[in-house]
C-alpha cells in the first residue's frame, strides 16, 4: 500500500526523510533512502542549498523503484520556474508533493513576482490532480492565530495532509494537530520524529526551529537515554488521535546502519511497525 493510500485510508504509515548527496551519486542516495529497509511507505526528499535537487533526487528514487515524496521549495521562484518543475514531476507521475517555503536566501529588493506556497499548492493541484499534496506547519510559533492564517489558505488551495516540525513537546503538537482537525476534519496530519543524540544535535536543533528543546528532554539525552525518548514520543504519537502518520528524519545526514536498526526497534516498539 503506498503512502497515500495508507493516509487517506486511516492506516498510519511511515516516511523517512533524507538528505541527498551534495553531487548526483545514485549510490549514496539509495543507501539513504535505505536506512529503515522496506518499513517506509515514501522517501521525503529535502531540498537544501548545495545538494542535488530534490526533484532530481526523487526522478531517481522513482526509477529505482522508490516512492519518493518530492519537496517542492517557493522562496525565491517564479510561476515560470516552478511550473517547470511540476510539468517533469507529473510526467513522471510522482505521487506525493509536499509544497514548503524553503531555507534558501533571496538576494534583498528581489521581485515580487515570486509565487506563493497558496499559488503553488494550487498550481500542483491543477497539474497534478492525482497526486497526494501537503503542507508544513511550525508548531512552536508564539502565535497560534497567525499559525492558522498561514495554513488555512494553504488547505483551501488543495493541500491533502500537513506536517509539522520534529516534535519534542508532545503536549505542544496535539494541541495544534487536534485544532488542525478542529478546523479541517478532512485533513491528515502526519508528525516529524527524530531522535536527538547529544546536547550538541539538541543545541543546533533548539536554534533552527526557534524554540528550546524541553529540560526533560536535555536531560535524558545528557543521561544516555535518548531512544528511549524517541522510542516514547512515537509511542505517543501513535496513540494520539489528531495524528494520522509520522515521518522519521535523523540529525545527521549520512546515518550509519546501526542508527537505522534503532530507530526500526523503536518503531516496533511503539506499534507503528510489527
Amino acid at each position: 500500500m503506498s503512502f497515500a493510500e495508507s493516509l487517506l485510508s486511516g492506516g498510519f504509515p511511515v516516511a523517512l526523510e533524507i538528505t541527498p548527496p551534495k553531487a548526483t551519486n545514485l549510490r549514496v542516495l539509495l543507501r539513504r533512502a535505505a536506512l529503515l529497509g522496506d518499513i517506509p511507505e515514501a522517501i521525503n526528499v529535502i531540498q537544501r542549498p548545495g545538494r542535488q535537487t530534490s526533484l532530481e533526487a526523487a526522478l531517481q528514487l522513482l526509477g529505482a523503484g522508490l516512492a519518493p515524496a518530492w519537496h517542492l521549495v517557493t522562496r525565491g521562484r517564479d510561476s515560470r520556474e516552478v511550473t517547470a518543475e511540476v510539468e517533469r514531476a507529473a510526467s513522471a507521475d510522482i505521487e506525493t508533493v509536499l509544497v514548503l517555503l524553503g531555507d534558501h536566501s533571496v538576494a534583498a529588493g528581489a521581485a515580487a513576482s515570486f509565487l506563493t506556497i497558496r499559488d503553488t499548492v494550487a498550481l500542483v493541484r491543477q497539474r497534478m490532480p492525482g497526486a497526494l499534496l501537503g503542507a508544513t506547519f511550525n508548531q512552536y510559533a508564539n502565535d497560534e492565530a497567525a499559525l492558522f492564517r498561514n495554513l488555512i489558505p494553504k488547505l483551501d488551495a488543495g493541500a491533502s495532509y500537513v506536517q509539522g516540525q520534529p516534535v519534542f513537546d508532545i503536549d505542544r503538537f496535539h494541541s495544534v494537530a487536534a485544532a488542525v482537525k478542529e478546523r479541517s476534519p478532512a485533513t491528515k496530519v502526519v508528525a516529524m520524529a527524530m531522535p536527538l543524540l547529544s546536547g550538541e544535535a539538541a543545541d543546533r536543533v533548539s536554534s533552527r526551529l526557534g524554540f528550546p528543546i524541553p529540560e526533560e528532554v536535555r536531560s535524558a539525552v545528557a543521561a544516555g537515554r535518548s531512544w528511549d525518548v524517541f522510542g516514547d514520543t512515537l509511542a505517543a504519537l501513535r496513540t494520539d488521535t489528531a495524528v494520522d502518520g509520522v515521518a522519521v528524519m535523523t540529525f545527521e545526514t549520512d546515518p550509519t546502519p546501526e542508527m537505522g536498526e534503532r530507530i526500526v526497534a523503536s518503531l516496533r516498539r511503539a506499534a507503528i511497525y510489527p
